[in-house]
């Protein structure tokens, strides 16, 4: 492959930004029709994930181990993609769809490369396309061999918290196996559209799984103002390294810090660490008035209970949880800002910081440990961006994602 020339000729394409996108994907439903039902009737996210994906993969042209892990990553992804073709039939992703979106792409690249787009060009971008399908149908095959595309999970009952927040529980019918810390793709059905949320919950031996979601957009607002017990979601593979690195310093205290929603995978590491043998953490939950605190109760409660394995070494106290406000009439807890309120706590030498809430807050946070001495290394985060696709996270395409813990929108 000439790489130079489909980077020069990417770049010049990528110009086009979402008008490009919307064109490939118009030009695949028609020819090809039963893949529309594999996308939301909202296509702006997925429009813009796909100039993301291709310019990372253009990117990695020269570097096939790099390459090969993205497309192999991508493929065993996507196999959770499915629609119904014109007849009704259930349609799983297969080999002839890599072959329309082959045809999708080098049409949309002739439309909008114009006279830059020669026979040469062609071949080289199809020689490109086969090399990356062919990788991406590997890492499917080698996924399918050890798991599911997708589960499927019962909703075993939904509580609400607050007037737009919910914690709700499902069953997958299969174990789901995830790290405390990490995220599952979340798809409603009805919707056709898949949004991370996750587990606020260790694994668990019945493999049930809590969420916590606050009404953001029209996917959030759907779970927390419709979803009922009896309802089915599906599920996807658990994405996420981060945070779920949480324990790469055993010997060291953590600190956890979140906002809003974003409790939900601290929360799941804090039961991981309960269900051990105590490692000394302290946990700041900030919100803007008491209100926020939806989970207030329950993780006073954790707080009290001794970790499993406490014969091990006395672990009494291992963890010191912390709820803080900014404003509240009577509230006899922390005032501040989850960040301005972990610092006080300090000083935070020699420990591990995982800090997950709202893009803002997450930045926000970063910014006030930074001022009082933390170190970038210290800090373990994670905030994907609707625009970012987690293959492209986990590979290290982009920075911190908001993955709208505080709302999957």
């Amino acid at each position: 492959m000439d790489s130079a020339a489909l980077r020069q000729s990417w770049s010049q394409f990528s110009a086009a930004g979402a008008e490009a996108s919307k064109y490939f994907y118009a030009t695949l439903f028609v020819v090809a029709p039963e893949t529309r039902s594999m996308f939301p009737t909202n296509m702006q996210y997925q429009e813009d994930k796909l100039l993301k994906a291709l310019g990372h993969i253009i990117t990695n042209l020269d570097d096939p181990g790099a390459l090969t892990a993205f497309a192999h990553r991508l493929g065993a992804d996507h196999r959770r993609f499915h629609g119904q073709d014109q007849q009704g039939r259930h349609v799983a992703m297969g080999e002839r769809h890599y072959i329309w979106v082959g045809q999708a792409l080098l049409a949309t690249l002739e439309r909008f490369l114009g006279p830059y787009w020669t026979p040469s060009l062609k071949a080289e971008w199809a020689a490109a396309y086969e090399v990356v399908a062919k990788l991406m149908l590997t890492g499917a095959a080698e996924a399918e061999r050890s798991s599911p595309p997708y589960w499927e999970a019962d909703v075993l009952g939904v509580e609400r918290r607050r007037s737009d927040v919910s914690v709700f529980t499902v069953r997958p019918n299969y174990l789901c196996n995830y790290l405390p810390g990490q995220s599952l793709p979340v798809q409603v059905p009805e919707l056709r559209t898949w949004r991370y949320l996750s587990p606020a919950n260790a694994p668990r031996a019945d493999g049930t799984i809590d969420f916590h979601v606050r009404a953001t957009g029209r996917f959030s607002t759907h779970l927390v103002r419709k979803l009922r017990a009896g309802d089915r979601l599906l599920l996807g593979h658990p994405v996420g390294t981060a945070l779920s690195s949480y324990d790469r310093s055993p010997q060291l205290p953590l600190l956890l810090v979140a906002g809003g929603t974003g409790l939900a995978p601290l929360r799941a590491v804090v039961e991981a660490l309960q269900q051990g043998s105590g490692r000394r953490t302290t946990l700041v939950v900030g919100g803007r008035t008491p209100d926020d605190l939806y989970d207030d109760q329950a993780l006073a409660q954790l707080a009290s209970m001794p970790p499993a394995q406490a014969w091990q070494n006395g672990a009494a106290g291992w963890l010191r949880y912390v709820p803080t406000v900014e404003t509240g009439w009577g509230w006899q807890g922390a005032i501040g800002k989850a960040g301005d309120t972990a610092v006080r706590l300090g000083p935070w030498t020699d420990t591990e910081i995982l800090v997950c809430g709202s893009p803002e807050m997450t930045r926000e946070t970063i910014t006030i440990l930074a001022r009082s001495g933390v170190q970038p290394e210290q800090i373990l985060t994670e905030s994907y961006d609707h625009s970012l696709y987690p293959p492209l996270a986990e590979a290290g395409a982009a920075a911190p994602r908001d993955f709208s813990w505080t709302g999957a929108r």
